[in-house]
């Protein structure tokens, strides 16, 4: 079984990535858990800021993820500008 967010995160630690902003969006249905798993793995690289909130969509978009999707989209954009 290849899990290819997993691949990713492994490619960018065996690539020493670091200094990053970055921000998560989970699938709350088929993997609830996956921002956490993302988080545990971003923490383990160095200088990486996780952008708050982690937005959750589950199954289809809805109304509340749309609005976790726009405070990511805030909170992104706010990083650039500092």
């Amino acid at each position: 079984f290849q899990n290819p967010v997993v691949d990713l995160f492994s490619d960018m630690a065996a690539l020493n990535i670091q200094n990053r902003t970055v921000g998560l969006i989970e699938n709350g249905t088929w993997a609830p858990s996956a921002g956490k798993s993302m988080r545990t793995l971003l923490e383990g690289m160095k200088n990486m800021t996780i952008l708050e909130p982690v937005a959750t969509v589950k199954s289809a978009l809805k109304k509340d993820s749309r609005d976790s999707l726009s405070q990511l989209k805030d909170a992104l954009v706010a990083s650039l500008n500092s």
